[in-house]
């Protein structure tokens, strides 16, 4: 008896947090969508609540790149750049941030999109071919 509670109650959080997964989605889709169509500063404002609220219970920095993405669009090169810094301080081996972190920097710093690239490569030597 036992073990079958176990099992409905190990059921139930395996259930709960599929959908705090599946709402976090939903939510950063519904961020690309608003930063996509973006026109107003509401618009913005709208984006980053959902990119916000799908980061809440999410480990994973999918919804910050698209924060970082955002803040690019309004043309707030600090925080986009600072944010995708951040993403990468947490996870070092984010593939997609270190394009993203060479797409921001490549004109500025280039010396910081230098050192992305050399990021990228070395995390993808199947691209090392490629020039960016």
């Amino acid at each position: 008896m036992a073990a079958r509670v176990a099992v409905a109650v190990v059921a139930v959080v395996v259930l709960a947090w599929f959908a705090v997964m599946e709402r976090d989605a939903r939510l950063e889709a519904r961020g690309v969508a608003l930063a996509g169509s973006a026109q107003r500063a509401t618009d913005y404002d709208r984006a980053h609540d959902a990119f916000r609220a799908a980061s809440f219970l999410n480990p994973d920095t999918t919804p910050e790149v698209g924060r970082a993405l955002l803040y690019k669009a309004q043309r707030d090169q600090r925080r986009a750049v600072a944010t995708i810094e951040a993403v990468l301080a947490h996870e070092p081996d984010n593939l997609a941030a270190w394009g993203v972190l060479y797409a921001f920097t490549r004109e500025p710093d280039p010396a910081a999109a230098r050192r992305a690239l050399d990021q990228r490569r070395r995390l993808d030597p199947l691209a090392a071919r490629s020039p960016g």
